[in-house]
């Protein structure tokens, strides 16, 4: 995790995030997961994610650290729920009904 000042005045601290995953379809899937949220204020904060080959990026750009620790801590308990989903539906079978 890396932390450097950008030159918006209203947004001078920036982190950028690197989380790696099994495969590349998996670092999409959570970077599709994480894209409808909203910031809520975003004269504030600006949060932008990416994947890129396994890696998920995402970067933080905020009014101070504390904003930027609060939507990082945030970010990473919607991936944590999107991590056990993968992990509960990944090579399941699209079966609803068994035959008896």
């Amino acid at each position: 995790m890396t932390t450097q000042t950008i030159t918006d005045e209203k947004l001078s601290h920036q982190v950028s995030i690197n989380i790696p995953f099994e495969s590349e379809k998996q670092a999409s899937i959570a970077c599709n997961s994480l894209s409808p949220d909203l910031i809520l204020r975003s004269t504030e904060l600006s949060v932008s994610c990416r994947s890129s080959d396994r890696n998920l990026i995402c970067e933080f750009s905020g009014s101070s650290d504390r904003v930027i620790r609060v939507a990082i801590s945030s970010v990473i308990d919607n991936l944590k729920t999107i991590i056990e989903c993968m992990d509960e539906f990944d090579a399941k079978e699209d079966v609803i009904f068994t035959e008896a």
